[in-house]
């Protein structure tokens, strides 16, 4: 699971990758423009907050997100969290009394805002990793590191830059830096244009960005360079660490009548029939089927019932459509598959 990591493991990074970080994002709002972005059209450039998929409008929304996940820490991202400094301090806060101090938070930014003061009051508030998207902000991670908080950079690898990288990675030791994150390059719908303006091609700058980072470690090493790198891949970032996270929020919000299935999923067998409710209570009554076996779903068109008492349930309503569906185990319960039996 750790493959492709030089020296220690960023902490964050670690809980990150057994699922257990709650994705806290604070705004949308940046001064960086990147030119690689990855963000999304709902969320760049917008003063929204989201815990994992979650568009939060009450801070309990956050709490329960992060129960719901079993979190052991909270990733603070954008934007540029440093922006909404008040926000972020509040939720760090938040986040910190609620589950302890051994809840690991860490933060990611461009460093415009990373004032000593800045810093002082989220060290304070109980931060204890900052991640640095640039070196070019050397004041804001001097005074991290000053201050006492676990300081990283992370940058994606952008193919020809090579030797920026290096160069970088020989500062960042220099000024004892504790770790640096190379991050694959990602194309997504808001930047696939800017990347394809700089001559930038999907499938072989993809490849090309894995091939430099690769290439970075091992010449670290033959360097004898001590600083932590660690490569992340877009595979690992966006797909393992998504699974990870879904297979904990699954054992917390999947119902007694639902599966266990494939990938994380939620397994259901599903009945259409008119008026749900009503057929619910009159099978409760005459099948004596344990109430937490027969469910209705949200638009009261279907019956969600145990495979257990599928076929006693089935002969009460012969004529109905019966279907299966699987879905991620997401707050809004998103439908992967609909298989008609």
């Amino acid at each position: 699971m750790y493959d492709n990591v030089y020296g220690e493991l960023p902490k964050g990074c670690e809980i990150c990758l057994r699922g257990g970080k709650l994705v806290l994002f604070i705004t949308g709002l940046c001064e960086g423009k990147c030119y690689y972005c990855p963000l999304s059209n709902d969320k760049k450039g917008k003063d929204v907050i989201y815990a994992d998929e979650i568009l939060v409008k009450k801070e309990l929304e956050v709490i329960l997100e992060a129960k719901a996940i079993n979190a052991e820490g909270t990733g603070i991202t954008g934007g540029d969290p440093l922006l909404k400094l008040n926000r972020t301090l509040r939720y760090i806060k938040l986040l910190k009394d609620y589950f302890g101090k051994n809840h690991h938070i860490h933060l990611y930014t461009n460093g415009m805002y990373a004032s000593k003061d800045a810093l002082i009051e989220l060290k304070r508030k109980g931060l204890d990793e900052i991640r640095f998207h640039s070196f070019k902000m050397i004041k804001g991670i001097e005074n991290a590191l000053n201050i006492g908080i676990t300081t990283g950079v992370e940058i994606p690898a952008i193919p020809n830059n090579e030797e920026e990288i290096k160069k970088l990675i020989l500062l960042l030791e220099k000024n004892k830096v504790d770790f640096l994150n190379i991050n694959q390059l990602e194309f997504t719908p808001t930047n696939a244009i800017q990347l394809k303006e700089r001559g930038f091609e999907y499938d072989k700058s993809i490849k090309k960005s894995e091939e430099i980072a690769l290439r970075i470690i091992e010449w670290a090493k033959n360097q004898g360079i001590k600083l932590n790198i660690h490569y992340c891949s877009i595979i690992k970032k966006d797909s393992y660490q998504f699974k990870m996270r879904m297979l904990r929020r699954r054992e917390n919000i999947i119902r007694a009548y639902e599966e266990k299935i494939e990938d994380g999923l939620i397994g259901k067998f599903m009945i259409e029939c008119n008026n749900a409710n009503e057929i619910r209570r009159k099978l409760l009554k005459e099948l004596k089927i344990p109430p937490i076996m027969i469910g209705v779903s949200n638009d009261g068109k279907y019956l969600e019932v145990s495979r257990k008492y599928l076929e006693k349930i089935l002969e009460r309503l012969p004529n109905c459509r019966l279907i299966y569906v699987k879905e991620l185990p997401t707050v809004n319960r998103d439908k992967i598959a609909e298989i008609n039996l």
